[in-house]
């Protein structure tokens, strides 16, 4: 898997072949477009992601160089944001109508669904500029790639495995602190930031699974479903602040206060799904999951 940093190679060899890699996956997705345009810039938003959760797990490592990398792959990944974001409302009231229409409730659902795909296809029409946006985005990719030439990790075995370790465990310890907050708060932010927490982590453990096969295994599965359900909170999230922003686009006050409504009841479905999932997958102090990943890495290493 190209996903995985190998256990006993130098550090920055290794960080520069995965990021590589998943550089050179955006840039053929956004040249190829198989499935249309869209379709290949929300492939190549995946492939951004990775690079943010690769850059964070070694970043305290070069701080400079890290910050500066992340910030280019953030502003590429918003560049081509808007279509996929308005395609994401659409998709949102398509789970709502799923899991929460009733015969009082449903024609009003539909209503609104309507016209957030109407909003879409407005917004994918009016993005005339979007084969420059794509371009440039390949340029920034490729930049991207250069300036990896200038990566500096120290190639010493212990001291790549304690960056390794310390990353992963920092944002462990942040997914807890997450949890807490987001446990006894309705706040989205609270919520949204438990997501970038369990994100981050599932990225890690990918990273990572070379040295705690296992163990990793199990924690991929379960951030996987967590990230998924805080992924549809998120939409629901977002669907909200365009409620808040553009009523008109939603529809009237009587339908808007009948999806808030759906909202809610559908959210607070998703928040005890999420408790549910992580209680397990959180529960150790972030110092015991550093010295952990560090040995068992070190035993991999050989």
């Amino acid at each position: 898997m190209s996903y995985r940093i190998r256990p006993g190679l130098p550090l920055g060899d290794e960080v520069a072949r995965v990021a590589r890699k998943q550089y050179d996956l955006a840039i053929d997705t956004l040249r190829h477009q198989q499935d249309g345009p869209h379709e290949a810039i929300h492939a190549a938003r995946k492939s951004f992601k990775n690079l943010r959760g690769l850059f964070r797990l070694v970043r305290d490592a070069d701080p400079e160089f890290f910050a500066r990398e992340n910030a280019r792959v953030r502003d590429i990944a918003r560049t081509l944001s808007e279509v996929r974001d308005a395609k994401a409302m659409v998709e949102a009231l398509d789970r709502l109508f799923a899991r929460e229409a009733t015969p009082d409730n449903a024609a009003t659902l539909h209503a609104i669904r309507t016209r957030l795909a109407e909003r879409h296809r407005s917004i994918v029409n009016e993005q005339t500029d979007l084969d420059d946006r794509i371009e440039a985005a390949i340029h920034g990719c490729e930049s991207g790639i250069k300036a990896l030439a200038k990566l500096n990790l120290p190639k010493n075995p212990k001291k790549a495995m304690a960056i390794l370790a310390a990353g992963a465990a920092k944002n462990y310890g942040r997914a807890v602190v997450a949890l807490d907050a987001a446990g006894s708060s309705a706040d989205p932010d609270d919520w949204h930031d438990l997501r970038k927490r369990i994100k981050y982590h599932w990225m890690h453990v990918k990273l990572l699974s070379r040295g705690w096969p296992g163990e990793m295994a199990i924690r991929a599965k379960v951030t996987n479903r967590a990230g998924e359900a805080l992924g549809e909170d998120n939409d629901l999230a977002n669907l909200g602040k365009l409620v808040e922003s553009h009523p008109d686009a939603i529809g009237t006050e009587e339908e808007i206060a009948i999806l808030r409504t759906v909202m809610a009841a559908q959210s607070v479905k998703l928040h005890t799904e999420v408790r549910d999932i992580v209680k397990h997958l959180l529960k150790d102090d972030k110092k015991l999951i550093r010295h952990r990943i560090a040995a068992l890495w070190r035993d991999a290493a050989g």
